[in-house]
């Protein structure tokens, strides 16, 4: 059994240094182990370091996937409109060749509303066109079909007469931005169209229309550019109609009266026939003579005759319906065709065409063998007085000429189809 060492042989070992080697093992231990933690430490902040770049490469990828994710859909967005504007450009083609088959104003409209509900579809669309003293709404989508050819927006007023006179397409908000005098001219007196855009059509300095919209469904980027093409292309088209309006007009119409001409009468009459038979409807015209024009003619020379004739054909123009059809027969000889206006209503207006007649102040008239400008009329009935244009036209005329019996400056009923 070994003996503990005794007290003073512990001091004797504690006052020994160590041997040198044995030192030197105690150091390099010390310091492998200093290094060692050195290690440890450094490399738990490198990988807080590489963590941390980890993290912020990451935050960098997912912002450029979500750069790339929007850069793709703004190249999709793209893409989508750009080929819906080629769809619609290419439409533009067939749009032209419906409207230039278009001869009526009518069908022209019709033809632009639906090319713009394809184009610019809106919640309201209004086409208005310029008659005499202003606008009138003619065709519209959105809006109460009761205000369509009832309102008239006089030339030059409110917002529709600033945008008429400039010729350029105009937003609404775009009127808002003006001064304060030009804002209170536009704003108040066509409250009748509420519109976002105004899309004037001109040929030149001439008004041909203006196309309202209001509400887009939708707001292509290439707005502005469809909205500059819808404006030429119904301009064209407008100013076509007008074109063959006044070639057709200057067919179908007497030169010196402005009255229509028989041969455009008998073919609105057969027309109307056909009309009347299948709805069993009336239809009545109104024949007049100007009494002793020849009378007139021999002592005031026949200018002064063709001025008669011309204020007779005003007369006509002023004091008939829309649907009415009023020529000249030949001569001093003119006719009414009177759609759905049975005989009492038919002589009602002939009565009162007379007393129009003798009112209007004539050159001359108190030195007619009569003391006045007088005529003689006859008027006939579908189907009382005959059901074709020829038994309708000869039942008026014999009318006509019993008034002239009867000592002239009255209306006579036809009494029923008159014998060859």
């Amino acid at each position: 059994m070994t003996m503990p060492m005794d007290l003073p042989a512990l001091v004797s070992v504690a006052d020994n240094p160590l041997p040198p080697l044995t030192a030197w093992v105690v150091i390099l231990g010390v310091t492998l182990a200093v290094t060692a933690l050195g290690y440890l430490v450094g490399r738990g902040s490198q990988r807080h370091r590489l963590s941390a770049a980890l993290d912020e490469l990451e935050v960098a990828n997912r912002r450029h996937q979500r750069d790339h994710d929007q850069q793709d859909k703004a190249i999709t967005a793209l893409r989508d409109e750009l080929t819906e504007m080629e769809r619609l450009t290419g439409c533009l083609p067939e749009f032209a060749q419906r409207l230039t088959a278009c001869e009526e104003v009518e069908t022209t409209c019709a033809q632009m509303l639906a090319i713009i509900q394809t184009m610019l579809p809106a919640e309201k669309t209004c086409i208005l066109l310029p008659e005499e003293t202003g606008y009138i709404p003619w065709v519209a989508s959105g809006i109460d079909p009761a205000t369509l050819r009832q309102e008239i927006i006089p030339f030059g007023s409110g917002k529709l007469g600033w945008v008429s006179q400039r010729g350029i397409i105009t937003y609404a908000a775009q009127l808002a931005q003006e001064t304060a005098a030009i804002r209170s001219h536009v704003f108040g007196e066509d409250e009748v169209v509420d519109a976002d855009i105004y899309i004037p059509l001109n040929q030149g300095k001439r008004a041909l229309g203006m196309i309202t919209l209001k509400a887009l469904k939708r707001r292509p980027r290439f707005e502005r550019q469809i909205l500059r093409a819808l404006k030429e292309l119904f301009s064209t088209a407008l100013a076509g109609n007008r074109a063959f309006q006044q070639v057709a007009q200057r067919a179908n119409r007497d030169g010196l009266t402005g009255l229509y001409n028989m041969t455009f009468f008998k073919q609105h009459l057969e027309i109307e026939l056909h009309k009347a038979e299948r709805n069993h409807t009336r239809l009545s015209l109104f024949m007049l003579d100007i009494d002793h024009f020849k009378f007139y003619n021999d002592h005031h020379g026949h200018q002064a005759g063709d001025e008669i004739l011309r204020q007779v054909g005003s007369l006509f123009r002023e004091h008939t319906r829309a649907v009415d059809i009023a020529a000249r027969y030949g001569g001093e000889e003119f006719i009414v065709l009177t759609p759905e206006l049975d005989r009492p209503d038919v002589l009602q207006f002939a009565e009162r065409f007379r007393d129009l007649f003798l009112a209007n102040p004539f050159p001359h008239k108190d030195e007619q063998p009569e003391g006045t400008l007088s005529f003689s009329g006859g008027i006939a009935t579908y189907p009382l007085d005959g059901t074709s244009i020829e038994e309708l036209i000869r039942a008026a005329d014999g009318a006509l000429y019993q008034a002239k019996a009867n000592n002239r400056n009255q209306v006579v009923a036809a009494r029923g189809p008159v014998a060859v």
